[in-house]
């Protein structure tokens, strides 16, 4: 039997980007560092070049009927040296965000999301002690700019994601593979956060601040469990999914949680590994989308009303997937939509949705071969819109979703 569900008034409906992923031309931090060196598997070069074409991206954005976008500054742009700043890039983001306000699209920051500058990167990065204070003083100076422009900010975009691939499995910039390093830089992160929440109240009235934080749905694999792969399942969602959470809110340096989701894993208890072992075995009928990731709507449900307890509005600041298959992306949308508007009718305050992405972009270690956006380009970069964004566009007109 279908069903239709409302979603609130004043809904945010919108896209997610990021700087490097879609500005192209980003030649002053870690990441191109890198891969100009031959450490990284692919180029970003002119990525989609958003920095040029942006007034175009919005277009097509307000022509899906979003209100609202989530995009980063890119930090290595605006403080190419440490303690001097570009004004010319600053001025250039007011445009961008100003952009934005000019088509009613109510614009939402990301500070840092997973990019540095080379001069952070050569002082230890994230793993000096000062870091937190090299943050502080650029957001310092952004939210003094941009005081009057932007209310919702993002400071730290996933920040257990960025010490898993770039300190534990040493995928990503530093590239290092140490546990008690992961540790220092997640303290370091949290800690900017705890500065920067401050900063941004201070400099701009009535802010609302957040991080990103990545989850995950995990459920202990069935077979030969004896109830020893639930023991992983609850330390990842202690330490991966709720951890950082719980210790801003305590810390009372949230003002909304930013809840960024794509699908689950099915975990097995490990001697060797505390936090268990995915189960990569095909037993359990979940579907894969083309990065293997299993696809698990019905987790995005779990995940809010796990995270209504702590009483403050929810924002899912990134929610897509990348297929093969062009019909599977509606699937993906309306299934997912439809468990969020389930945990709003059960309570849970979720103000806004957001997909990622808007444009197919340059996914880090995995190039340019995921197609996340609700925009496909070609090799000029011209802009198509997909047939499941006229999907998603009706629904953010309509406010509700019809689900069978």
């Amino acid at each position: 039997m279908a069903q239709t569900l409302l979603f609130p008034k004043n809904f945010l409906w919108g896209s997610a980007t990021s700087a490097y992923q879609v500005e192209g031309a980003n030649f002053n931090n870690d990441w191109y560092c890198f891969e100009k060196q031959g450490k990284l598997p692919h180029i970003c070069a002119k990525a989609t070049d958003s920095y040029n074409r942006y007034e175009e991206d919005f277009n097509l954005a307000k022509t899906l009927a979003q209100n609202c976008h989530r995009l980063s500054f890119e930090w290595s742009r605006i403080e190419p040296l440490k303690n001097q700043f570009d004004e010319k890039e600053i001025a250039h983001y007011k445009k961008v965000i100003l952009s934005l306000k000019e088509k009613n699209i109510t614009p939402i920051v990301t500070l840092h999301h997973f990019t540095n500058p080379i001069w952070f990167y050569q002082s230890g990065g994230w793993l000096n002690p000062s870091s937190r204070d090299y943050f502080a003083q650029y957001v310092e100076e952004i939210t003094k700019e941009f005081s009057s422009l932007v209310e919702y900010w993002i400071t730290i975009n996933e920040p257990v994601v960025y010490c898993y691939y770039a300190y534990i499995q040493g995928i990503w910039p530093p590239q290092e593979k140490s546990f008690k390093k992961a540790k220092i830089v997640l303290k370091n992160l949290i800690n900017a956060h705890l500065k920067a929440y401050h900063i941004i109240h201070k400099n701009i009235k009535g802010a609302k601040v957040s991080i990103a934080q990545n989850t995950m749905r995990f459920i202990a694999c069935p077979l030969r469990n004896f109830g020893q792969n639930t023991i992983p399942v609850f330390l990842r969602d202690r330490f991966y999914n709720f951890g950082v959470v719980e210790t801003l809110i305590k810390k009372r340096a949230l003002d909304f949680i930013g809840l960024n989701y794509y699908g689950g894993v099915f975990l097995k208890f490990s001697f060797k590994h505390i936090f268990g072992k995915d189960c990569s075995s095909d037993h359990h009928k979940i579907r894969k989308n083309s990065l293997g990731w299993l696809v698990m709507p019905e987790g995005i449900f779990d995940i809010i009303m796990q995270l209504k307890k702590f009483n403050l509005p929810i924002l899912i600041t990134e929610n897509g997937t990348s297929e093969k298959d062009d019909s599977f992306y509606g699937k993906y949308l309306k299934e997912h939509l439809f468990y969020i508007a389930m945990a709003i009718n059960k309570g849970a305050n979720v103000i806004g949705y957001l997909w990622w992405s808007l444009l197919d972009n340059f996914e880090w270690d995995k190039g340019f071969s995921p197609k996340f956006g609700l925009l496909c380009l070609d090799k000029d970069l011209n802009r198509t819109i997909k047939p499941f964004a006229a999907l998603y566009k009706d629904i953010c007109t309509n406010n509700r979703i019809d689900y069978a």
